[in-house]
């Protein structure tokens, strides 16, 4: 691995439906992370952090094991806005489907590192086009499949009415017949393109987006049922939980929680007053949780952890982790492993 590839890393909800697929092709997706020495935990949590390209590789051991040079392609078509999480929400939400794909281009950025995704209009076309800023020699042509087809996924979930994919390049050459794309794909792609991109009308960036499938929304409704929407589950629950699943995209604030709970940000802090705590005070305790778990489980650098928790500087994690723990972070770090250590010993 070249020291620049080291530094990129991707977030775990990349893994989504990753067990599942492996499972359909009778492979054995733990035995997959173990080839890269990545932990079973990454199928568990989707905010862990982890080499991007360990996953470049684990696409790969994938698509060699199950025989399938498709896998990718076929594990990104099978998930589409539902991978954005609670973004997914707020894009389905948004007044155009222009504002939508700048909440998607948003939360890609954070979801894995060195990814460059950009909107392109030329004439009548507009187009989206994904990019990573990889250093050569890794094949990342798994990579860039399932990164295309969720592109294709998410926009077929925003569309407006009638609005046609018109078209979807790769840089690379057909891993199999194309006839094999055009079926699973129901259009065929352009291969050895300038650029990896899905295509549309431009007419349609300023028209709103399409209402949420019935699939879509019944995953919405599971979700936001799961955070306690109907006040089955207290107030503080239901903020913790956007709060986690909001961080790694940088938009944990009161102002998005209170939207995504169907409340203003006034109304929501006078309700947490209420039951003797605030905003702050919770997105506080979600960090120092995370925190802790990430310390533990992961060899993450600081300043990384500390991007990752929302912060732009390490010295202000590192202020805020002694505040709560008492210790730096390293040095909680350093008394967790010696902790796990003696406990092999003894057992």
């Amino acid at each position: 691995m070249s020291n620049r590839n080291l530094m990129l890393q991707a977030r775990s909800s990349v893994l989504m439906g990753f067990t599942e697929h492996c499972r359909r092709h009778q492979i054995n997706p733990i035995h997959i992370l173990a080839r890269e020495n990545l932990a079973p935990a990454l199928l568990r949590s989707q905010d862990l952090r982890f080499p991007y390209e360990s996953f470049v590789r684990v696409l790969d051991h994938a698509a060699g094991e199950s025989k399938d040079p498709l896998f990718s392609l076929t594990l990104s078509l099978r998930n589409g806005i539902e991978t954005l999480g609670p973004l997914g929400v707020m894009a389905s939400q948004c007044k155009t489907l222009a504002d939508s794909l700048a909440v998607t281009e948003k939360y890609i950025n954070f979801h894995t590192q060195g990814v460059v995704l950009q909107l392109e209009t030329q004439g009548n076309v507009a187009r989206m086009n994904y990019a990573v800023n990889m250093e050569s020699g890794l094949d990342t042509t798994q990579l860039i499949e399932v990164a295309i087809g969720r592109i294709y996924s998410v926009l077929k979930a925003l569309a407006p009415a009638e609005m046609p994919i018109t078209g979807l390049s790769f840089t690379h050459a057909p891993l199999t017949a194309v006839e094999e794309y055009a079926r699973v794909l129901g259009t065929t792609p352009r291969f050895a393109a300038e650029t990896n991109s899905v295509s549309f009308p431009a007419s349609y960036l300023h028209l709103p987006p399409a209402p949420a499938s019935d699939r879509v929304q019944l995953y919405f409704e599971s979700f936001l049922n799961n955070l306690g929407q109907s006040h089955s589950k207290p107030l503080k629950h239901q903020v913790i939980r956007l709060i986690n699943d909001l961080i790694p995209a940088g938009e944990a604030s009161a102002a998005t929680v209170a939207s995504l709970l169907g409340m203003h940000t006034r109304s929501l802090q006078r309700q947490l007053k209420l039951i003797d705590t605030d905003f702050r005070t919770l997105l506080e305790e979600v960090r120092f949780e995370r925190a802790k778990e990430i310390l533990t489980i992961t060899n993450t650098p600081l300043t990384d952890l500390a991007l990752q928790l929302g912060y732009s500087e390490l010295s202000a994690f590192s202020r805020a982790f002694k505040r709560w723990s008492g210790h730096s972070p390293q040095r909680w770090r350093d008394s967790q492993a010696d902790a796990d250590a003696d406990a092999d010993a003894d057992a």
